[in-house]
């Protein structure tokens, strides 16, 4: 249920992992907060959040003070009228935001300030995507997809969407939670998955068709993918 009305004396930032509910403020903020949106919650600033009555959701939750985030907000870098964001995809800014947080290990001086820089680049990370256009990057994560679906390689992709492909990587990644690599690898195993149930193709012609340099290599990723061999997982899908 909502949080009772309260005033903290620090930064608190609530990201939403399970269920959803609203967030008030007394600045007149009133808005539905859902599964991946995150809570940037000002010191000083009356508040209530929360799930509807008789239900629940899991969140993670950050809080920290300090001069530098003060200056922060006075000088604007932080958007208070907008203190309800949504971070897509979940997995990747739920390890972001625990990354920021670093090991928990003895909060010695350095410790402390590494901390506050790491937390101030995660910052700096939310209010980017407060401020991006989403739906273009929906429509450029969803041709990127389509490029990677028909390359040879991720830099044929890269190439294809007319960019470098360290900057095709940094912003698939942001948007997908997996680096081009690793997709494309996803969508071949998808791929060689199907051709062994649904085909009788030798080993050595689907590992031609999927690009591979001989059935050995394509044996060798099949196993460390799945698993299995391709021949264990042929005998044991049929």
């Amino acid at each position: 249920m909502l949080t009772s009305r309260r005033v903290l004396p620090h930064f608190t930032l609530v990201y939403v992992v399970r269920g959803g509910g609203e967030y008030r403020d007394a600045n007149g903020v009133s808005c539905p907060v859902s599964a991946g949106d995150a809570i940037l919650v000002m010191p000083g600033i009356e508040h209530w959040y929360g799930p509807p009555s008789g239900e629940s959701w899991d969140e993670i939750y950050l809080v920290f003070e300090g001069p530098v985030f003060d200056v922060w907000r006075q000088s604007g870098c932080i958007d208070t009228a907008k203190p309800v964001v949504s971070l897509h995809p979940q997995e990747f800014w739920r390890d972001k935001i625990m990354q920021a947080v670093g090991s928990g290990e003895e909060k010695t001086e350095d410790g402390l300030l590494h901390e506050a820089v790491r937390v101030q680049l995660l910052l700096a990370d939310i209010q980017q995507a407060l401020h991006e256009d989403v739906e273009s990057d929906i429509v450029w994560l969803e041709d990127a997809q389509s490029a990677l679906r028909k390359a040879m390689d991720v830099h044929d992709a890269a190439r294809a969407m007319q960019q470098s492909y360290e900057a095709f990587r940094k912003k698939f990644k942001r948007l997908s939670g997996l680096s081009p690599g690793k997709y494309r690898s996803t969508l071949v195993m998808e791929q060689a998955c199907a051709m062994l149930t649904e085909t009788d193709l030798l080993m050595r012609d689907i590992s031609d068709a999927l690009g591979f340099c001989d059935e050995y290599h394509f044996s060798r990723q099949f196993s460390k993918t799945i698993g299995w061999s391709p021949s264990e997982y042929r005998s044991r899908m049929r």
